[in-house]
C-alpha cells in the first residue's frame, strides 16, 4: 500500500517500544492512532495490534480480502467499553454481520471478511486490529516471519 504511513516506534527498553502516534489513510480518523508492529519491532513477537478512535461513519478494509494469519477485531466504547453507541456491518465470509454492541470477532487466516462498514457512530468508539502470523498461529519454537504479511485483495487487484 504505496499511500500508507510509514510507522516508527521508539525503542526503549528491550522488549519495550514508545508507541508513536501516526495519521490514518481514512480522512474520517482524525485522532493519531497507534500501532505496534510485533515481529517487525521485536523478533521473538508475533503480535500486532493497532488502535483508532472512530468518531463518524467510515468504510475500513475494503476491498473483501483475505489474509494468510489469524486476525481479531474489537470494537468498544471509546469511554466506557461497554457503552457503545453505532451500528456496524461486517462481512465475514458470505455473511454480513449487523453489530451494535462491543464486540470482537475472530477472523481464521484464509477466511474472507471486509469491509467493516461503519454506518453509524452515536457516541466515539474504539476500533482494534490484532492479529499474529501464521506461523505464531501453532506457535512453533522459532518465529520465522520477521514481518506482518500484507493482506491479498480477492478483486484480482494490487
Amino acid at each position: 500500500m504505496a499511500d500508507m504511513p510509514r510507522i516508527e516506534n521508539l525503542k526503549r527498553e528491550e522488549n519495550v517500544f514508545e508507541l508513536k502516534p501516526w495519521k490514518s489513510i481514512h480522512d474520517t480518523i482524525t485522532k493519531p492512532m497507534v500501532t505496534g508492529l510485533g515481529p517487525a519491532e521485536i523478533k521473538e513477537s508475533a503480535l500486532a495490534m493497532g488502535f483508532a478512535h472512530i468518531t463518524a461513519p467510515e468504510i475500513l478494509g475494503s476491498p473483501t480480502h483475505v489474509h494468510p494469519f489469524d486476525q481479531w477485531i474489537y470494537l468498544i466504547g471509546a469511554e466506557v467499553f461497554s457503552e457503545f453507541d453505532a451500528d456496524i456491518e461486517f462481512t465475514m465470509g458470505e455473511e454480513i454481520l449487523k453489530i451494535n454492541y462491543p464486540c470482537y470477532i475472530f477472523i481464521p487466516k484464509g477466511v474472507k471478511h471486509c469491509p467493516l462498514d461503519i454506518k453509524r457512530v452515536g457516541k466515539p468508539l474504539i476500533f482494534v486490529d490484532v492479529s499474529i502470523t501464521q506461523e505464531a498461529s501453532v506457535r512453533p519454537d522459532t518465529i520465522a516471519s520477521t514481518r506482518r504479511p500484507t493482506y491479498q485483495a480477492l478483486n484480482n487487484e494490487d
